[in-house]
């Protein structure tokens, strides 16, 4: 590699060639960098094609020119890239390239020197030459690529055709919904008795109230009657029924004395308020019905609404179409990589 540089006025010309040494007819670059200012006007020398750059050298072709910034902007470098041969083996030298600079002419300094080299010939065996090779067979590889754009094409057109029949199709479409079995009674019973002793009790009040609202809300959906609305005495007559007097007993004493917190601001110790506790406790436990085996959550399907059935089925137009138009980009690539595997 040659190369030759010179600075004048803040305008540096640097010229160079990617090899100094190169067989006849080959081809190399000599590479021409200006850097001036960013507002100043840089000409490079133009050659017509074929054009001898010195005799014996010829350029065959002028690149662009490649633009660089520097300094922010302040400095701007310039290259421009020959492609130059030769068909004589000799040495020569490249006189200094002329670039303008706003009018002004700078040269690379020196001459740049390479060397054209000949062919190595065989002159022991001068009237020897060698015929024409035999014509050599490409052989066919198969590409991965066209086997997986193959199945691409194969899995979109089995979901456009899907899509298609489900079109078809006047079944309105539904949605899949688990429906988790209801809470056992005595589960939230006892949970929410679990919250009320943990809560602070400053209020008696509203701890027993509280209190008879979980009993309440449980004996409803244990025993099926509206025990929310009823009175104490109500719901004891409704569960005497049971003939199960000492859970009863336990379920009286919880609620008169909530009756009398509530209405005849009556007052109670902190161990009575934990006994009621305990007794509504004792009473959950006592009638709890537990279930042979533990209900399953079931599959229930919901149709759509008419409005989320029209947008779906525009949705599932759209997809096909998209879908379809996609399988045949593909399938049409697809053939010109087999065509192009064979050519």
């Amino acid at each position: 590699m040659c190369f030759n540089t010179v600075v004048s006025a803040q305008v540096v010309v640097e010229a160079r060639t990617d090899t100094a040494s190169f067989l006849i007819g080959e081809q190399i670059q000599l590479t021409v960098k200006c850097t001036a200012n960013a507002r100043q006007r840089v000409d490079f020398p133009y050659f017509q094609p074929q054009q001898q750059l010195v005799p014996g050298v010829e350029v065959i072709d002028c690149g662009r020119i490649d633009t660089t910034m520097l300094n922010n902007g302040k400095r701007i470098q310039l290259t421009r890239r020959y492609t130059i041969t030769s068909f004589d083996s000799a040495m020569y030298n490249i006189p200094p390239f002329k670039v303008k600079v706003d009018g002004k002419t700078y040269l690379s300094r020196g001459n740049i020197g390479i060397k054209v080299n000949t062919v190595p010939v065989d002159l022991n065996h001068p009237d020897k030459f060698n015929g024409p090779h035999d014509v050599v067979e490409q052989p066919f590889e198969w590409s991965w690529t066209i086997t997986l754009i193959a199945l691409a094409c194969m899995l979109m057109l089995t979901a456009v055709v899907m899509m298609a029949i489900r079109l078809a199709d006047p079944k309105l479409i539904t949605r899949r919904m688990v429906v988790m079995p209801p809470t056992p009674a005595h589960v939230t019973a006892i949970d929410q008795i679990e919250k009320i002793k943990l809560a602070p009790q400053d209020d008696t009040k509203q701890y027993y109230m509280a209190l008879t609202d979980t009993l309440r809300a449980y004996i409803e959906k244990r025993f099926g009657f509206n025990a929310k609305e009823m009175t104490t005495s109500q719901i004891l007559d409704n569960l005497y029924q049971l003939k199960n007097e000492e859970a009863i007993a336990e379920l009286k004493t919880v609620l008169i004395t909530a009756d009398l917190v509530k209405f005849a601001k009556h007052t109670t110790t902190m161990s009575e308020q934990d006994r009621s506790l305990v007794q509504a406790m004792n009473y959950v436990q006592a009638t709890k019905l537990e279930p042979k085996q533990m209900p399953k959550p079931r599959i229930e399907y919901v149709s759509l609404s008419n409005k989320k059935q029209i947008f779906w089925r525009n949705v599932m137009r759209v997809a096909s179409c998209g879908l379809a138009i996609a399988t045949l980009a593909l399938c049409a690539y697809n053939l010109y990589l087999i065509y192009c595997s064979f050519a």
